[in-house]
């Protein structure tokens, strides 16, 4: 996987994104654990394969809650509703696509650095100038590279900072993201700025 041209692996992302949720469901099924052998054979470990499929969990709460509320609002029992959320068929499939999609997402930026990914963005824009009649004077490469960087590198600053806040004994709850989240947006600001500087010297 590591081996993997990253210009390849930019343009197969989106387009086995979408099959995940136009295929049947059993696409889905065997593409997680494909994905899973993939991850293991590239030595990412079950700790970080989970770690960065957090947000379907945290979706999944969310969305089994919201559910419930609806049907018991609109004049359901306690356990009729309780039994529909928990059986509801099209939501687990959606989350399974769901899964997939992040778990796709994962060994992109798990088996390519920042710098791959550029230059892989790099080559297919040049090849699409070279079909499109494209002016050449505005270049996508960078605006685009940042962009899909963008995420990663947030939740890198984030793990740092609340790494740095369990060290000094601190507690996992609101205090913790009440202090942490205006240190994660202005680390985040920072790095912006430079990462703005670096990029305005190279040009």
């Amino acid at each position: 996987m590591k081996k993997i041209p990253a210009w390849i692996k930019i343009l197969f992302l989106p387009v086995i994104n979408i099959l995940f949720f136009c295929l049947p469901p059993i696409f889905s099924y065997c593409l997680i654990l494909i994905q899973f052998v993939i991850a293991c054979f590239c030595r990412i470990s079950l700790k970080q394969q989970l770690s960065a499929l957090k947000p379907v969990i945290y979706y999944a709460i969310l969305l089994y809650i919201s559910t419930f509320i609806s049907l018991f609002a609109s004049g359901s029992d306690f356990e009729t509703s309780a039994r529909i959320t928990f059986t509801n068929f099209e939501t687990l499939q959606m989350l399974i696509k769901l899964f997939c999609v992040l778990q796709s997402a994962m060994l992109l930026f798990k088996t390519t650095t920042a710098m791959e990914i550029r230059f892989g963005i790099g080559k297919i824009e040049t090849a699409i100038r070279r079909c499109l009649p494209v002016s050449k004077k505005n270049s996508f490469t960078d605006t685009i590279s940042l962009f899909i960087n963008f995420i990663p590198l947030v939740s890198q600053l984030w793990a740092q900072s609340k790494k740095a806040w369990i060290a000094r004994q601190g507690k996992t709850g609101v205090k913790m993201y009440l202090t942490l989240l205006p240190v994660l947006f202005s680390v985040g600001l920072k790095k912006a700025y430079n990462t703005a500087r670096a990029m305005a010297v190279r040009n």
